[in-house]
């Protein structure tokens, strides 16, 4: 009896972990209208919190920033069937660097409200694929990890 407890209760832990993440499809239009997200197959969604959840002034020179994750991270990302953006949650602090092309404002706080929503950290980094699917990681990312989850989302 405990031994089919034990096999019952590993299958159930396998089962919630292994379960797909999505957003629903209606999401995903807004998405692809407010975001230029057209023919590719991910979106790369490079995420700036608010400062008051940062320890630090995490809005201090963002072209910087910007250039050393296209330098040392996205150079070595395949750019094949990926839009990349940079999201900021405080437009007012990332006003310079907005340009609607390839940064962004978080329009109504989505990305805040339903993925990065966790004080203490400043950054983070959200990929969608086409059907929904979604995975995300707050704080320091590489290109391994950028690599390992679009393959995961394939």
């Amino acid at each position: 009896m405990l031994k089919n407890l034990i096999l019952f209760f590993f299958i159930t832990v396998q089962f919630t972990f292994a379960q797909e993440k999505t957003i629903p499809q209606n999401q995903i239009t807004a998405i692809k209208d407010a975001y230029n997200w057209t023919e590719e197959e991910y979106i790369i969604i490079n995420y700036r919190f608010p400062k008051d959840y940062c320890s630090y002034e995490n809005y201090g020179e963002l072209e910087k920033s910007y250039t050393w994750l296209t330098n040392k991270v996205y150079t070595k990302v395949n750019p094949e069937n990926h839009r990349n953006i940079f999201v900021y949650a405080d437009k007012l602090a990332a006003k310079k660097i907005l340009d609607n092309k390839t940064h962004y404002d978080d329009i109504g706080f989505y990305f805040l409200k339903n993925f990065f929503d966790k004080k203490g950290n400043c950054y983070g980094v959200l990929i969608i694929n086409k059907n929904g699917q979604y995975k995300y990681i707050l704080g320091e990312y590489s290109y391994i990890d950028i690599q390992n989850i679009t393959d995961s989302l394939k």
